[in-house]
């Protein structure tokens, strides 16, 4: 009998663990992939030059964001060199991305 009554409770632990981290487990997910312009940065800089080219930009982008690629990466390209540096993105994010929140607020 007291076999019985450790195993179930020990059980009845497992699970409430279980159950308990789950959520904590999927907060932690949707955290990393929020969508920050030091994230945008490193994953469209292909070829880790520092800056990030049209090409780049355009890379991996659905039909809707092709459409106004152009547009956009002109606005970030603040000094119209033909290449946004990661300064330009983070300065640009919250118009592009139609943000509220500051940039700086989302690099944390």
């Amino acid at each position: 009998m007291p076999r019985l009554y450790f195993q179930s409770t020990i059980f009845c632990m497992v699970i409430g663990l279980y159950f308990m981290s789950t959520p904590v487990m999927s907060a932690e997910r949707n955290e990393d992939q929020k969508w920050t312009p030091t994230k945008m940065f490193e994953k469209k800089d292909t070829n880790k030059d520092g800056f990030m080219t049209l090409e780049e930009f355009k890379q991996g982008g659905n039909e809707k964001f092709l459409k106004n690629a152009d547009k956009r990466f002109s606005k970030l390209d603040t000094n119209h060199d033909e290449k946004v540096s990661p300064a330009e993105l983070k300065a640009g994010w919250d118009d592009m991305t139609r943000n509220k929140k500051k940039s700086s607020s989302l690099e944390k």
